[in-house]
């Protein structure tokens, strides 16, 4: 029955309607049976290189889905170098849906070591989608920049200047996202003082703010101002 039910989103994966692409694609990567798994390869190759960028931020997702269910097969496809490829898609909420899937494939990773080398380009692309992505997007970006450690404090300083507008955001898990990142830089930027002022009288107010939030997030935003 699965099967049969397979081919049918196997069709639908080459439908003129990219909404239905998509949902055929989604659909697919969350029927979680062993067997039908090498089903959903070349459908899911071809949704990563949509022409439609919906299509290609739902099929990202669906390798993250697909890891969970055969690790080994996704590796063996190649689905993590179309993964990596998205990050440089020029459709922001596609390269934050790739970050997504390769944060969550990286966490179940038993390798132990990175999926993803970042390095100067690509976190100037990060940077760029952040600006134009949803907010949960920029708490995924923020997130994998905060594992970032720039080559030296110009790069540091210029990281910070492009993350401090999201202190002003109204959703606090995205202001919480860049005081991480923010304090991170901060402890590389230790030897200038005044660039470091700076940052900490930037990140006060936000904070301040937040403890008029949930419990949970008040007690984050006190465990951040002990640290400023």
């Amino acid at each position: 029955m699965a099967i049969m039910a397979v081919n049918t989103f196997v069709k639908d994966c080459e439908d003129s309607n990219p909404l239905i692409r998509a949902l055929a694609v989604r659909t697919m990567g969350c029927i979680r049976v062993d067997k039908i798994t090498e089903y959903l390869c070349e459908p899911l190759r071809k949704c990563l290189k949509d022409e439609d960028p919906y299509v290609r931020k739902t099929a990202a997702v669906c390798v993250a889905k697909l890891y969970d269910i055969s690790p080994s097969m996704v590796e063996d496809q190649g689905f993590l170098d179309q993964l990596k490829d998205l990050l440089s898609d020029s459709n922001p909420m596609v390269v934050a849906n790739a970050v997504a899937a390769l944060s969550e494939i990286n966490e179940a990773s038993v390798s132990g070591r990175p999926l993803v080398e970042m390095n100067a380009p690509t976190i100037n692309k990060l940077l760029t989608a952040l600006n134009e992505c949803t907010e949960w997007g920029q708490v995924f970006i923020l997130d994998a920049l905060s594992n970032y450690s720039p080559r030296d404090s110009r790069e540091a300083h210029s990281i910070c200047e492009r993350i401090t507008p999201r202190l002003a955001h109204a959703n606090a898990a995205v202001v919480l996202s860049a005081v991480k990142v923010l304090m991170k830089l901060m402890e590389m930027l230790s030897d200038e003082t005044e660039l470091v002022s700076t940052l900490s009288r930037k990140l006060a107010p936000p904070l301040v703010t937040l403890l008029s939030a949930e419990p949970e997030v008040q007690y984050v935003a006190l465990r951040n101002i002990n640290l400023v």
